[in-house]
């Protein structure tokens, strides 16, 4: 009997061996097609899922061309040049539109009523100097997001593409200016429209009510109304201000926006450089007689030595 039940014992005892011999053979062959058969595999997930639903601005928005960096001293220095052997005999007059196409580009440094002389500061004449350069580029409306660089790097623009543009190329970054003034004085802006109380650096400063609640803060605000009969209220309309149009009362993201051209219809009306979904590319029309006007500012804020 005894030893009928070590004999049992010794048969458990093989079997327990094969079974862990078996199991070290398995885990063996494992491993080994582990390191034979292994590649990495790298798991992304899609772009599209960190996409906002929104498309920012809500309101309009423009299409464009390349901006180019445009060397304003030494265009100003070209035109002085060719200008200064008549330069004591030149007064323009606010009357006077009839300028052929090549004048388009030259920039309109005086405006004069009656005795009353405004000369345009250093700055708005580079202002209105790369203005004047906008109508030549082949800029098209249409909307596009550029979620690097925040400015538009192609054809496609909107209409306060024209304002941010022409202000970068002159030393005044709207993308930063607009995102630091938002972020310090968020209370100020009107967020609610947005559906987010977190400004947004690489768009915020393109929607339309965002940049014009910019230039209320500060810019020098002016009037409103147009009256080519008032000599006083000419004055105030200078070539580079920046101009914003109220297109449907109800909804201020649909509001357009442009910059005063140095150019007059025939009818003394200073034109406007803009660009909207009708006009279909940036050009010089006569919005202040077709348009309510909602907004006029001029930036930088002048100084009172000017």
């Amino acid at each position: 009997m005894e030893a009928k039940i070590k004999k049992a014992r010794n048969k458990r005892g093989i079997r327990y061996n094969i079974i862990i011999i078996l199991f070290i053979a398995v885990a063996a062959l494992q491993i080994w097609t582990l390191k034979t058969f292994y590649k990495e595999i790298k798991f992304e997930f899609p772009k599209e899922m960190f996409k906002s639903s929104i498309k920012w601005p809500v309101s309009e928005i423009t299409a464009g061309k390349e901006t180019k960096a445009v060397d304003i001293e030494a265009a100003n220095a070209s035109e002085n040049q060719s200008n200064s052997g008549n330069s004591s005999s030149q007064t323009s007059d606010a009357n006077n539109s009839n300028t052929s196409a090549t004048e388009n580009s030259e920039t309109q440094t005086t405006i004069s009523s009656d005795s009353t002389v405004f000369e345009l500061s250093d700055i708005q004449k580079k202002i209105v100097l790369r203005l004047m350069k906008l109508p030549e580029e082949d800029i098209i409306y249409q909307y596009q997001v550029y979620p690097e660089t925040g400015y538009p790097n192609d054809k496609n623009w909107i209409s306060t593409d024209v304002i941010s543009v022409v202000l970068k190329d002159c030393g005044y970054d709207l993308m930063e200016l607009i995102y630091k003034d938002m972020t310090d004085h968020t209370d100020a802006y009107p967020m609610d429209k947005k559906g987010s109380k977190t400004p947004d650096k690489k768009s915020d400063f393109r929607i339309v009510y965002f940049q014009q609640k910019f230039f209320q803060r500060n810019a020098l605000e002016l009037p409103i109304d147009f009256n080519t009969d008032d000599p006083a209220n000419l004055l105030q309309w200078q070539p580079g201000d920046i101009v914003y149009f109220q297109i449907d009362e109800e909804n201020p993201g649909k509001d357009v926006a442009g910059m005063i051209s140095n150019q007059k219809s025939d009818k003394g009306v200073p034109l406007v450089i803009m660009i909207t979904k009708e006009l279909g590319k940036v050009s010089e029309t006569d919005a202040l007689s077709a348009l309510k006007v909602s907004g006029h500012y001029r930036y930088p804020y002048p100084e009172l030595n000017q």
